[in-house]
């Protein structure tokens, strides 16, 4: 009876230890868990308005996480079992368990290119960022800068690639070997993306045009006009100026009639003025329509409006007024317009060129 007690005994106190043990180990975690998130939020804060781009400061972030989580389970053999020989037994339970390779090694190899990866992303586009940023400074267009950061982006992942390679101990030839059959299969298969990538450092290379232009694009009897947004490798972005966005390939770019509204930085417009016969005074007429006109601030003031005679035909005379506007404000003409139709509210006003268009 008192050897049956006894072990009543021994059997609850090691089920309270081994409780007590695993709600410390719980109560540990949260406080890690707790301190690491406390040091995310610091350090988030401290390289907001950094060049960093935001994958490597949240990778970071995640990072800084860990220590506190990391001590918390190297003690968790030792926390659980409370006592050194109890946390000795377990190791030697999981290790008696486990096949015959180097576990601590494919773990760490495991972790640490995890992380590689992770911060390699974060720091190619970091460097992309700065790299255009920086050549910004120099007053290198945005076509070449988006070149270079690109490529130092690309060879930073490959610098990843081959340390993780490394790592892993895996020959060099291999991934030689695999990259040459690779390029043979996709050159046979995607012809049409290479093609695209070639057009794509060619209009970096070349500039046709420029992040930020106003381009028209006409292939196949269709027309798509706006803002190019980005240039790819694979396509060019355009943003319609009706709102849309456009992913144009630039194997079409290539081949097709560009429009680049921006190039020179101003465009003409002209509208037709038809007034009848007795409405017209030569002198008086023309003075009226460049003084509405010089009155918008809009119209490019470094060229003279211009009021031609066209035609007179049927007791009526047909003026072109032509005047200069930058392609960013399409909107001048329908202010000219109005301008004009209050000078001369008998006159009838048509819009022949709509400068290029836009």
């Amino acid at each position: 009876m008192v050897l049956l007690s006894g072990l009543i005994l021994w059997g609850t106190d090691d089920m309270l230890s081994k409780t007590i043990g695993i709600a410390l180990f719980i109560i540990l975690t949260l406080a890690g868990l707790l301190v690491g998130l406390y040091f995310r939020r610091k350090l988030l804060a401290r390289l907001k308005n950094t060049i960093l781009d935001n994958w490597l400061v949240q990778t970071l972030g995640i990072l800084i996480v860990l220590p506190p989580l990391l001590i918390v389970f190297a003690t968790s053999p030792f926390i659980l079992s409370l006592s050194v020989n109890g946390a000795a037994d377990w190791w030697k339970q999981i290790l008696s368990h486990a096949p015959n390779i180097d576990l601590v090694s494919l773990i760490s190899n495991l972790v640490v290119s995890i992380i590689s990866v992770t911060f390699g992303l974060g720091v190619a586009r970091t460097l992309n960022k700065a790299t255009i940023r920086g050549l910004g400074e120099n007053r290198i267009d945005i076509n070449i800068r988006t070149l270079i950061g690109r490529i130092i982006y690309v060879i930073t992942l490959v610098i990843v690639l081959f340390w993780i390679l490394s790592l892993w101990r895996v020959p060099l030839t291999m991934p030689v070997t695999m990259l040459g059959a690779i390029t043979v299969a996709l050159t046979v298969s995607l012809q049409d993306i290479l093609k695209d990538l070639v057009a794509g450092f060619y209009i970096l290379l070349e500039r046709p045009f420029y992040i930020g232009n106003i381009v028209s694009i006409t292939n196949a009897g269709i027309t798509y006009t706006g803002h190019v947004e980005d240039i790819q490798l694979r396509a060019t972005r355009l943003r319609l100026l009706s709102g849309e966005e456009v992913m144009v390939p630039n194997t079409l770019l290539f081949h097709s009639v560009v429009t680049n509204a921006s190039y020179y930085g101003e465009r003409r417009a002209t509208i037709a003025v038809t007034l009848k016969r007795e409405d017209y005074q030569k002198e008086e007429t023309h003075a009226t329509i460049k003084r509405e006109l010089k009155n918008i601030v809009t119209i490019l003031s470094h060229v003279e409006p211009q009021v031609l005679f066209n035609s007179y035909v049927e007791e009526k005379v047909t003026l072109n007024v032509r005047f200069w506007i930058s392609p960013e404000q399409p909107e001048t003409v329908t202010d000219a317009m109005n301008a004009l139709h209050e000078a001369l509210p008998t006159a009838e006003l048509t819009v022949t060129e709509l400068a290029g268009n836009i």
